[in-house]
């Protein structure tokens, strides 16, 4: 970890801590949860895009579910993560590629695209969500699935507007969050510190923006990339959305004819 006095990207010097910070067991819930999703909403085939996929948590865990898996996300220090733990299980389908998930390609269709743990939050821009939601359907076969979380406007006002403080091994991370009524936007404000054994400290700090989207209008651009809503859920249960969901899993599905 190097001292920085400016910002970083997102993710860029986090990637190294963001498993051993506990952020992993997100992965492991959801992989449970696809699981139940899954049953009720079939996918047609066992190939999968995970957008977003940060160290590869999800996607390697999918591998071993089955599924040919590739996690694409537009941060390199995320992916160096996640190649170092799938060179750990070379037998697993899956692989990973840089790209950007406002407008991506990729070499193949596939039957099941997921976009986890407010990946699309980070999107400030409607235009944007708009152009994911266009790449979504260009690549996923006919009849497949598009299954993604967003985090509400509940808990980015309310539940995430805050300080905390988590140690682990050597290093301090400290989460500063601030909602921005005018705008709509939660920032939160990354600090990391790691002590060396002599007691040295070297710091970074990285800004992460994110913005709900009201629930009508996320389902009028799906609905206008011919990706109909089959589902929309109070994520991690099979129950309708609440008034405080703190966050809504979708679950979409392409038509019989799919985008070239």
């Amino acid at each position: 970890m190097t001292d920085h006095q400016t910002s970083l990207p997102p993710y860029s010097t986090y990637a190294a801590y963001y498993d051993r910070s506990g952020q992993i067991r997100f992965a492991v819930m959801m992989d449970l949860y696809l699981q139940e999703l899954l049953a009720v909403h079939a996918p047609p085939g066992r190939r999968l895009l995970d957008l977003g996929c940060g160290t590869g948590s999800l996607a390697l865990l999918m591998a071993e579910r089955g599924w040919q898996a590739l996690g694409l996300d537009r941060s390199s220090a995320m992916l160096r993560e996640a190649r170092r733990k799938a060179a750990r299980a070379p037998h697993l389908p899956v692989r990973f590629i840089e790209g950007d998930l406002r407008d991506f390609r990729i070499d193949t269709r596939v039957d099941l695209i997921t976009c986890c743990y407010d990946t699309l939050n980070y999107l400030l821009d409607e235009h944007e969500l708009e152009g994911c939601f266009s790449a979504v359907a260009r690549v996923l076969r006919p009849r497949g699935l598009f299954c993604f979380d967003l985090a509400t406007d509940y808990f980015l006002r309310v539940y995430w507007n805050d300080v905390s403080v988590q140690h682990f091994d050597n290093v301090t991370l400290i989460m500063e969050s601030h909602y921005d009524e005018r705008n709509g936007l939660s920032t939160l404000l990354l600090t990391g510190i790691e002590r060396d054994a002599h007691g040295a400290e070297q710091r970074f700090r990285e800004v992460h923006v994110e913005r709900a989207y009201p629930d009508a209008r996320v389902r009028e651009l799906l609905e206008a990339q011919g990706l109909r809503v089959e589902g929309v859920y109070d994520c991690f249960t099979m129950q309708p959305p609440r008034e405080q969901s703190l966050r809504l899993m979708y679950v979409a599905r392409a038509g019989e004819a799919t985008p070239a």
